[in-house]
């Protein structure tokens, strides 16, 4: 199996040879070693992110993919009052080292291989069974990494991620993403409600699958409704609690027992909010969202549902 063509003299951070430039990290960003088979990068710190500070930020990395690259694991680090990191691939390249707050543009040129979150070690995000996540021949990697400082004062910000590439000579399929969004979310002032209805345009089987919400959300619930017209069946009906952010709780199944998903199928999400904030909520500073992974064994690739209208990401 090919490896990444590299570009080692970036500042994105890619540690993936005793040669390769050393790079500035934060005293609280914990690290493992590079991966025997794999990589890892190491992301600009983020100075300066003011109380109060919900921000995205994009990194175009070095590395840059030759071939179909086939991942079996991601291992998320970051510092204190970190989210997320999330490894994206585009074939809308920018100059390595390429580092700014997300944009709707760039995230429409992006495409999900696999995340990790978050404050401190996110834990190794593993691919089961013989599934991987696919970055395709020709993209670049970029890392999207989020930060929420709840504190009263400025500080610094940083994420590192460990790429772990799928062992050369075995048989794998690849996994697929699936989410449920409405990215023209807005929540006001107090408590209020929002729903997302989406019909499954075609059958998947599904080996995970989480809700999401940020701090001020109170509730959320998933429930399926069989395209057969039974009774709606129950994923999640959950009390949410901020603590949800980081850890939510999750519905896991061996992808050789999936929970399957027929076209047809309606999927609802609802969610609850109580915004004690003096002025509205937009998406990314709050969401709903259920997130599943599949397995895409006819590589369709990954798709979003947003506010009921499928495309993909």
């Amino acid at each position: 199996m090919r490896r990444f063509a590299l570009v080692l003299t970036l500042v994105a951070g890619c540690s993936s040879s005793s040669s390769a430039p050393q790079v500035e990290t934060l005293p609280d960003l914990p690290l493992e070693a590079k991966p025997d088979n794999g990589y890892q990068v190491i992301l600009p710190i983020v100075r300066g992110l003011v109380p109060g500070a919900d921000n995205e930020f994009c990194t175009w990395t070095s590395l840059i993919a030759d071939h179909d690259i086939d991942v079996r694991a991601v291992q998320g680090f970051q510092t204190i009052g970190g989210h997320h990191v999330i490894l994206f691939s585009t074939t809308k390249h920018e100059a390595p080292g390429t580092t700014r707050v997300c944009t709707d543009d760039d995230m429409s040129t992006f495409r999900f291989s696999a995340a990790s979150g978050a404050e401190g070690q996110g834990g190794k995000n593993e691919a089961p069974g013989n599934l991987v996540y696919r970055v395709p021949a020709g993209a670049q990697i970029v890392m999207n990494h989020h930060y929420i400082n709840a504190t009263t004062k400025a500080r610094d910000a940083q994420s590192a991620m460990n790429i772990f590439v799928a062992d050369p000579g075995k048989q794998y399929v690849q996994s697929g993403s699936i989410a449920i969004v409405d990215t023209a979310l807005r929540v006001p002032a107090g408590k209020s409600s929002m729903d997302i209805n989406c019909t499954m345009p075609r059958s998947f089987d599904a080996w995970y699958l989480i809700p999401h919400m940020h701090e001020w959300g109170t509730r959320i619930t998933i429930e399926r409704t069989a395209a057969a017209g039974t009774a709606a069946e129950s994923l999640f009906d959950v009390e949410w609690t901020p603590a949800y952010m980081f850890h939510p709780p999750e519905l896991r199944r061996d992808p050789t027992a999936p929970l399957t998903f027929a076209a047809g199928d309606k999927l609802h999400v609802h969610c609850e909010y109580d915004n004690t904030k003096s002025t509205d909520l937009t998406f990314g500073l709050e969401m709903c969202v259920a997130f599943a992974q599949f397995v895409d064994a006819s590589e369709q690739g990954n798709l979003v549902c947003d506010a009921g209208h499928w495309g993909t990401f």
